[in-house]
């Protein structure tokens, strides 16, 4: 069904039926090009005198530094002399301490006027000023002093000759010249940049008046060229976006707006379509969903159901065989003995084994509780239940401070069990274990945002870098069932467990001198079916 066009005249129809679409590109760009000339133009000029004026500010700044360093070298000359004389006069050495001062800060003065030069003349006049200097030390300042040193009225004597005064006198007069010159040329240069922007600040805002004028009209005359096609595409889309996918809009005598309105209409046939198959892929979903869900449930029943029957057999064999050793031990002969022992070790792997099936069985099971969890109590209840394994193998094991998150109590369980289990169990033949438990807060993880970050580190055997990722998959063992006991599961349970959470586990560890595990736990885990 096609959209009616709007009542009145709008007086486009005429010139859609004489002329052909146009490109949209040349319906704006044509009215602007005028203004945004103009614009450019006085965007130009402004750049200049910014330009401008950021040159005359760090001339300023410039011959500021020059007249300043002059200042400095009068000053220092006037120093040099009065504690000269001061020292004649009085013979006391304190006297001699300005004189000395003078000559460092003239030096350094000096060294500093050197860069700021920028003629020859200025350097010219620079380099008479140090040679008069030189020669008045030479010929004044040092064998005065020297003169006093021997007695006041040879160096009266020489004082009263004058010797040297014209050279300070010339030094002083050449300075003089030097820093008229420089206001001079300072004045100068700003009058030019003054009278710049003075020109600059009648012209822009005319330009900018011109251009705006220009901007405005050409702005008008686009809109009301493009209103009309732009009510008539809004309408249309507006129809299709409410679900009326028949909908189609007129032809609108602008190339890019039809063409968009074609593949409005494309795009309409492509939705309905989708989501027909958005619909039936749902449908499929719930059902695949729920047929996970009733899998989940029977693999769970059959765990437990598979660990209850297989573990009552499996004691009956232990008992038996233990049996069997109590009353006929004296009259089986060695490899009978062995046979036995092996059989008594193989059912107790057996219901470790199945133990721990069930244990990472029930650890994907759905529909958890999560709530306020104090993992430092938890700690100390998982310390308590090792307190015999620790006592066993001489090992300290160092709890600080840890802090109450959002989780499931039975899943952390597993993690702490697992992880100083662990520790305990790979300890290294030449020390007693230690282990230590922390936790910190960390900003960003990843996606999972903040949380807290625990660590268990340990003194044991430590854990070759290839192995780091393979350790927490199902039934890798690193070591043979005669070295360490274990069914291979306990690290995957803490690999799970910590997902759960929204978290994840990695470890550090150098061989031979022990392993950090740390996991990292979300401030709010995902998926939290309740909050308790």
């Amino acid at each position: 069904m096609k959209l009616p066009l709007p009542s009145g005249n709008t007086g486009l129809e005429p010139w859609r039926a004489g002329r052909r679409p146009r490109p949209l590109t040349s319906l704006i760009v044509r009215p602007l090009v005028l203004p945004l000339l103009l614009l450019l133009l006085m965007a130009g000029l402004v750049l200049w005198g910014v330009n401008l004026s950021a040159e005359s500010a760090r001339f300023a700044q410039t011959s500021q530094g020059r007249l300043l360093t002059l200042r400095l070298l009068l000053t220092d000359i006037s120093n040099m002399e009065n504690g000269e004389r001061g020292y004649v006069i009085t013979g006391q050495p304190s006297f001699l301490e300005p004189y000395q001062r003078g000559q460092q800060n003239f030096a350094e003065h000096l060294r500093r006027y050197e860069p700021l030069t920028v003629t020859d003349r200025q350097r010219e006049n620079i380099g008479r000023v140090e040679t008069l200097m030189a020669q008045w030390e030479l010929v004044a300042a040092q064998p005065e002093i020297a003169a006093r040193r021997v007695s006041l009225e040879s160096a009266v004597a020489r004082v009263s000759a004058g010797t040297g005064r014209h050279l300070t006198d010339e030094a002083r007069e050449t300075l003089n010249i030097m820093i008229g010159f420089e206001n001079e040329r300072l004045s100068n240069a700003l009058k030019a940049s003054n009278t710049a922007l003075r020109r600059l600040l009648i012209l822009t805002p005319l330009l900018l008046l011109l251009g705006a004028l220009l901007l405005v009209l050409a702005v008008r005359r686009i809109i009301s060229t493009l209103s009309l096609s732009v009510s008539q595409l809004t309408e249309g889309t507006q129809q299709i976006a409410a679900g009326h996918y028949e909908q189609r809009v007129q032809p609108l005598g602008i190339t890019e707006l039809d063409r968009l309105s074609a593949q409005f209409h494309q795009m309409a046939e492509a939705v309905q379509q989708r989501e027909a198959a958005l619909a039936e892929s749902a449908r499929s979903l719930e059902r695949t969903n729920a047929s996970l869900q009733r899998s989940n449930r029977e693999l769970e029943r059959f765990a437990y159901v598979a660990s209850h029957d297989l573990q009552e057999p499996l004691r009956t064999i232990g008992s038996y065989t233990e049996l069997i050793a109590r009353r006929y031990g004296d009259k089986l002969d060695a490899r009978g003995e062995q046979y036995i022992k092996f059989t008594i070790s193989a059912a107790h792997r057996l219901k470790t084994l199945i133990q721990d099936l069930l244990v990472f069985s029930r650890v994907h099971r759905t529909g958890r509780v999560f709530g306020p969890v104090d993992t430092a109590e938890l700690a100390e209840q998982v310390r308590a239940e090792l307190e015999v394994k620790l006592r066993e193998v001489g090992g300290e094991l160092h709890i600080g401070e840890l802090p109450t998150v959002q989780g499931n109590r039975e899943l952390l369980h597993h993690i702490f069990l697992n992880l100083l289990g662990n520790a305990l169990k790979f300890r290294h033949p030449d020390r007693p274990p230690r282990v230590d438990v922390w936790a910190g807060r960390v900003a960003g993880q990843d996606e999972a945002g903040n949380g807290w970050q625990f660590a268990v580190r340990d003194n044991g055997i430590g854990i070759e870098p290839e192995y780091h990722q393979k350790i927490f998959e199902v039934f890798q063992r690193l070591h043979g069932v005669g070295e360490y006991e274990g069914s291979g599961i306990g690290l995957a349970v803490t690999r799970n467990a910590a997902e759960q959470h929204g978290g994840r586990v990695w470890l550090e560890s150098e061989p031979g001198q022990g392993t950090t595990f740390y996991f990292f736990l979300p401030d709010t885990p995902p998926l939290v079916e309740q909050q308790v």
